[in-house]
């Protein structure tokens, strides 16, 4: 077993990687609102005329990070408090965190779809292992 406080790192990545969504996203906005592209008040009561593409993708993308990511910290805590860290839980949780660096870059610079889509099956596939092998390890099957 690996020392627990080693699943902190992919733990704290993704932190990093949700807070710098939220960075672009504002700054994405401010210039959206100072170009005269959105007025201000849209991001008030998020009604009239829409923001361009790219904020309302920056957007998207911090709703989604509040979504599937939860199940990794979930997954991730479990494994910290239980003290169940071992090199398979933190090469999927590395794993993990780099696969949504990748979706987060997909979304902000083109969107695309298909990419995205597949980004987000192998995502789902490492975060669906992480579950699966803590319960193994949890339960000794």
């Amino acid at each position: 077993m690996l020392d627990v406080k080693w699943m902190l790192l992919p733990l704290f990545a993704q932190f990093l990687l949700t807070m710098g969504v939220y960075v672009i996203s504002r700054m994405r906005r401010g210039e959206a609102v100072k170009k005269g592209l959105v007025k201000g008040r849209y991001f008030k009561t998020f009604e009239g005329d829409p923001p361009p593409r790219d904020v309302t993708a920056a957007d998207q993308l911090i709703l989604n990070l509040f979504e599937m990511p939860v199940l990794f910290f979930t997954a991730a805590l479990l494994i910290i408090s239980l003290k169940l860290n071992d090199n398979v839980q933190m090469v999927l949780a590395t794993l993990y965190v780099l696969i949504r660096f990748w979706h987060a870059y997909i979304k902000i610079q083109n969107g695309r779809l298909t990419q995205r889509a597949l980004v987000f099956t192998i995502s789902a596939i490492i975060l669906t292992g992480m579950w699966v092998w803590l319960i193994i390890q949890s339960f000794s099957i």
